[in-house]
């Protein structure tokens, strides 16, 4: 007989729950399928498992795809999305991503994120970070910078939402 994943993902969760362990790794995802898919196997697990034990879901990168599971109970999360993305120039701003390869940067004197109080937003512009990604590792080490320090951000600003009991208007104000 054949089992659906939902019904088998139903199962290992009922089986882990059981042994009690000190928290719970949700896996298995973030391989090509929709977000739609993506999002109900978070929730269909972060339901049935407790609350008071951390819920981690492996390889989640994507700055929107954090904001959904935390809303859906998630609480941990890792991925190399900010580093590898660093590697071909691409930095993590507010509005989705900034791509510094672009023949556009080469003369933009702004920094990555003017509203980012990191090292590399006050320091470089994106004309000089142009320069270095497209000739120099350097650049890509700027970059992961900038990215790694928008995420811990991001991580940080979605805690302190839930602890303010405000996470339901920051996650609308983010999104808008």
């Amino acid at each position: 007989f054949w089992l659906n994943s939902m019904t088998m993902r139903d199962i290992c969760v009922k089986g882990l729950v059981e042994r009690n362990l000190p928290g719970y790794a949700i896996g298995g995802l973030a391989g090509g399928e929709s977000k739609d898919s993506f999002w109900r196997v978070v929730a269909q697990c972060t339901a049935a498992l407790p609350e008071d034990k951390p819920r981690y879901v492996m390889g989640v990168g994507y700055p929107l795809d954090i904001v959904v599971c935390s809303a859906l109970g998630a609480d941990m999360y890792d991925c190399v999305y900010p580093t590898r993305t660093a590697r071909f120039g691409t930095a993590l701003i507010p509005e989705g991503v900034l791509k510094l390869k672009h023949h556009a940067m080469a003369e933009d004197t702004r920094s990555i994120d003017p509203s980012c109080s990191c090292m590399v937003c006050k320091t470089y512009t994106r004309a000089y970070i142009h320069c270095l990604v497209t000739k120099d590792a350097m650049g890509s080490q700027l970059v992961s910078y900038h990215n790694l320090y928008y995420m811990i951000k991001l991580s940080r600003d979605l805690h302190t939402s839930i602890i303010e009991g405000s996470f339901p208007e920051y996650v609308t104000a983010l999104v808008h």
